[in-house]
């Protein structure tokens, strides 16, 4: 009990001692807010000068000061700041308000709280302080050249300004800070040349912008190349266009997670000039145009993933991404070199196969390992039919013979001694066929494109017109934007070699084993 009596008394001598003013002198005047209990002289003296008709200030006694004590106080406040400061402060009671002729933003915020109509005041901060605004008078709020001083400092000082619908005002504020286009006005966020310098500043502020924006080709390019990540406000159309795809992922490769996952479902030809043609396969049709997609010396193409790969007039493979395929893009190759040139090619299971065109037989080698120097297995088919193309669907091999007659066989199961099961039509001669959905694609001897159900695939189903195109080689298939892109990237890491420090650093992070 005894202990427990000096203890407190302890506590109670160490709350004394606390509470005397650091000058020797009377305890310090308190604020209700306790904002100026205890601290320096200077400390209170900014506060007493700075508040000098604060209903709060009290001092112990309980008396309130009279006014020409507090008139004393300021003038003693500010004696005692230039002299805590040095001599470098230098400060004055302009306009009733104690301002520093380099004053720090809280001197100015402080100032402004107790002065708001102050107008030279609210100037003067406005340019150096975001919050300048807050609480500023309404006219003060609303005139132009404060609120210009304001968002050219920063653009978030929109907000508390009343000029959201000043043009002039906005693009001052979205010039430096684009995200403040949330402030302006609704109709801004359709005005072009206001949304066009919001996004150069900042291209996520795409996202403030109206539908018809999001969807213009110029804004949004200008957008990524701010932040690839503004991709994920584009409009639908713009997220699968090549172009914006293409400048979002240089400017930021995790903008992969906003591009269009749609497929486009196409149709491709080799023409008798070597080259690749294109169209739409929802508009394919005995009138429709074919249009031009790469350059020539191809004699046969297959698809796999978002690569087309293609057999040139040497015999040899090439390949090419789809989505960036044009006129103007060259042929990578060739892939594979040595003394077996093929005709066709057709790619399934993590193999290629090719009909040789010594012998044609089907040959086949690992798709991953393909080399001018890698050679090719087999022959791994039956000599009785000779093969001039194939195609895989599933796990069946399709193969045009000589005789321009259809053929099948299960290819995971072939070998030199199996058999091809056919003919499997016999209302057409065909030269090449392709697969997609519920439709089979066949080229007749005349170089035309023709059609029927798979439902209905038999050798006595007559098949229909699709396309008067002259075509040597069909390709029928779905590119998908983002597949492509992934595929690319992941290219573009292992050519520098980012995919072995990935393997080294989760090595790492496992430890040694056992």
């Amino acid at each position: 009990f005894g202990s427990s009596r000096r203890a407190r008394a302890q506590r109670d001598s160490h709350r004394r001692q606390r509470s005397q003013p650091s000058d020797g002198g009377r305890p310090p005047a308190l604020c209700s807010r306790g904002c100026c209990g205890g601290g320096s002289v200077a400390g209170r003296a900014l506060h007493r000068a700075a508040t000098p008709t604060c209903a709060s200030m009290e001092v112990r006694s309980g008396s309130r000061p009279s006014s020409s004590s507090s008139q004393r106080a300021r003038a003693a406040s500010v004696g005692a700041l230039q002299a805590s400061s040095g001599g470098g402060r230098r400060l004055s009671l302009a306009g009733g308000s104690l301002v520093a002729s380099n004053a720090t933003k809280l001197d100015l915020y402080t100032s402004i709280r107790h002065d708001p109509s102050n107008r030279s005041l609210v100037l003067e901060a406005s340019s150096k302080d975001r919050y300048a605004l807050l609480h500023a008078t309404k006219s003060l709020k609303g005139d132009r050249e404060i609120v210009v001083s304001a968002v050219r400092h920063c653009g978030d000082s929109l907000l508390l300004s009343s000029l959201h619908g000043d043009r002039g005002v906005v693009s001052e504020a979205v010039s430096g800070l684009g995200d403040s286009l949330r402030y302006a006005d609704k109709k801004f966020r359709g005005d072009r040349e206001v949304v066009l310098r919001a996004v150069t500043q900042d291209g996520l502020a795409l996202r403030y912008a109206t539908d018809k924006l999001q969807d213009d080709r110029e804004v949004v390019l200008t957008a990524v190349r701010q932040t690839g990540r503004a991709l994920r406000h584009a409009s639908k159309r713009l997220q699968g266009d090549l172009e914006v795809v293409m400048e979002a992922l240089n400017q930021n490769n995790t903008s992969l997670a906003y591009v269009a996952s749609e497929s486009q479902e196409s149709v491709y030809g080799v023409g008798p000039d070597g080259c690749v043609y294109y169209q739409p396969l929802e508009t394919l049709s005995a009138t429709s145009d074919w249009e031009l997609q790469s350059k020539g010396g191809m004699a046969f193409i297959s698809v796999f993933g978002p690569r087309m790969y293609a057999v040139g007039t040497d015999g040899y493979i090439y390949k090419q991404m789809m989505v960036t395929m044009s006129p103007e893009t060259d042929w990578k190759g060739p892939l594979t070199g040595g003394e077996i040139q093929m005709l066709s090619i057709a790619i399934g299971g993590g193999f290629i196969y090719g009909v040789a065109q010594h012998n044609k037989r089907v040959y086949k080698q690992v798709l991953t390992r393909m080399s001018p120097t890698s050679s090719w297995d087999g022959p791994i088919s039956d000599e009785t039919v000779e093969i001039t193309s194939i195609f895989i669907n599933e796990d069946q091999m399709y193969g045009v013979g000589v005789d321009a007659k259809l053929y099948k066989q299960n290819y995971f199961t072939m070998c030199n001694t199996s058999e091809w099961k056919g003919p499997l039509t016999n209302t057409m001669d065909v030269k090449g066929i392709a697969f997609y959905g519920n439709k089979v694609y066949a080229l007749s001897l005349d170089n035309k494109v023709h059609w029927q159900l798979l439902v209905d695939f038999n050798p006595y189903t007559d098949w229909r017109l699709a396309s008067q195109g002259d075509t040597i080689s069909l390709a029928v298939c779905a590119t998908v934007l983002k597949e492509a892109c992934q595929d690319m990237l992941e290219e573009e890491w292992r050519a520098k070699g980012y995919h072995i420090e990935r393997r080294r650093a989760a090595e790492k992070a496992r430890g040694p084993s056992g």
